[in-house]
């Protein structure tokens, strides 16, 4: 099927090719049956040998290793419809509906039992021992009541508010605006890895690089799943309005029932903020790889100065849609966990001004405020990293200039007109409408370590 030619073709990596042809081939690539996709995904796995892989492998091997599987993940979130097929039944269409009001409604009742336990994401369960008195025959009894405390407004409502925020955000980005854009950027990447040199390997190599953020996304919701575990096993749990309520005919088994809705909800809210977080860093990846696909294209002069112009195009609106579309999402996530992150460190070494009595445990304690840092900071490492992949490719023009044996039989004018194409460009990951840099990340670290070094060696910490 696949045919074999010595020199990549220069409409290869055009934006014309990429935008007409690649929907042709995805059309008639889906309506082949799944032996013919599995054979071609085997090409591509078994035959490191190919000079140049078709089109049509190459495309089939980003659906089946890595689009198909992450688009069902972002199905089962609620993020998009159940089924991409044009041609679908209308039941399919009515149960991804219902699967959707089920995730919005999983995603409340998880912040109502929340509120309702006195169950907070930065330290666990806050109860409160509250003096309470009861007249007997004889004299008066003093009691003491677990009741619970804390700001309404602000450890409650507004975290869940704007974790709700996040959610219905990528809800519309991601399903109800129906773009297309981490699957064509998948496909652009992919097809551009496509290395005569290499064969399959840059394709094996990609995979491999996504599915490990995916797996990282796995881990941290396994390890806050422990911690939640941990916590709610610690000691009693008491659900408000629960305990003296008259309507309940059996209140344990109704507490039972309703811790173990509490653990899934919260489980469910840690899936959600995880799966659009690693959507960001795959889509940040995969931007860096493109660009460094290209670069490496450019410099071996695979890739024609004018298709290099015109994918560079292509690559601004992609980026563009990282920094304008995608990222406000993470940033709301960024927000509530920071604030976590912070709330717990406070509480941690005793500076609430309310919780003064209450020890927390501390290796459960440290891991949860750990996941909050790690999930806020990965989408900074990953904007961090594709600036500098974006710097470099503003110094690729010098690259190509000073390379006369790569590039004998090329004039200088059109040398010259990539060299200042280059230098001219301004691309940047932006989070909070911010540029991200390497060098901002690093002096930030540098400065919290120095500002945590100070308090402890005056005594904060003790």
């Amino acid at each position: 099927m696949n045919v074999k030619i010595d020199k990549m073709p220069r409409f290869f990596a055009s934006s014309e090719f990429l935008g007409g042809q690649h929907a042709h081939q995805r059309s008639s690539a889906e309506s082949e049956d799944d032996l013919l996709s599995s054979v071609d995904v085997a090409e591509v796995i078994d035959q490191p040998g190919e000079d140049l892989l078709s089109t049509a492998a190459v495309l089939r091997y980003c659906k089946f290793r890595i689009l198909r599987p992450y688009t069902r993940l972002l199905a089962a979130m609620g993020l998009r419809p159940l089924t991409l097929e044009p041609t679908e039944s209308r039941c399919i269409s009515i149960l991804g509906h219902l699967h959707l009001i089920q995730a919005l409604s999983f995603m409340c009742m998880g912040y109502f039992l929340q509120y309702m336990s006195c169950f907070r994401r930065d330290r666990g369960f806050c109860y409160k021992a509250k003096p309470s008195y009861t007249r007997s025959a004889a004299d008066v009894v003093k009691t003491h009541e677990q009741v619970c405390y804390g700001s309404l407004v602000f450890s409650y409502v507004l975290p869940s508010l704007l974790h709700l925020a996040g959610y219905v955000y990528a809800l519309w980005l991601f399903r109800i605006r129906e773009n297309e854009q981490l699957q064509n950027l998948m496909e652009r990447a992919f097809l551009l890895s496509s290395d005569p040199n290499n064969g399959p390997s840059s394709q094996r190599y990609l995979v491999r690089v996504l599915w490990l953020f995916i797996g990282f996304s796995i881990v941290w919701v396994g390890l806050s799943l422990v911690g939640v575990t941990i916590m709610m096993f610690d000691g009693s749990v008491i659900f408000q309005w629960l305990e003296h309520s008259i309507f309940v005919a059996s209140p344990l088994e109704l507490k039972y029932a309703l811790k173990i809705l509490l653990l899934f909800s919260t489980l469910w809210h840690d899936m959600v903020q995880a799966t659009i977080t690693a959507s960001y860093c795959l889509q940040s990846q995969l931007l860096t790889s493109h660009l460094y696909f290209l670069r490496k294209k450019l410099l071996q002069h695979s890739l024609q100065p004018l298709d290099f112009m015109r994918e560079i195009n292509e690559f601004q609106n992609l980026l563009e849609y990282l920094n304008e579309e995608l990222a406000p999402a993470v940033c709301i996530f960024t927000v509530v966990n920071l604030s976590w992150a912070s709330a717990g460190v406070m509480w941690i070494f005793n500076y609430d001004s309310v919780d003064k009595d209450t020890r927390p445990i501390v290796v459960v304690s440290v891991l949860n405020v750990l996941l909050w840092i790690l999930a806020s900071v990965a989408p900074f490492i990953q904007a961090a990293r594709l600036t500098s992949a974006c710097e470099k490719t503003k110094r690729l023009g010098h690259d190509v200039r000073v390379r006369p044996f790569v590039y004998l039989d090329v004039p200088n004018e059109d040398l010259d007109a990539v060299l200042l194409f280059t230098s001219s460009l301004r691309m940047q990951a932006k989070l909070f409408q911010v540029p991200i840099s390497g060098r901002y990340l690093c002096f930030l670290l540098a400065g919290s370590g120095i500002t945590i070094l100070t308090l402890g060696q005056c005594h904060v910490f003790q």
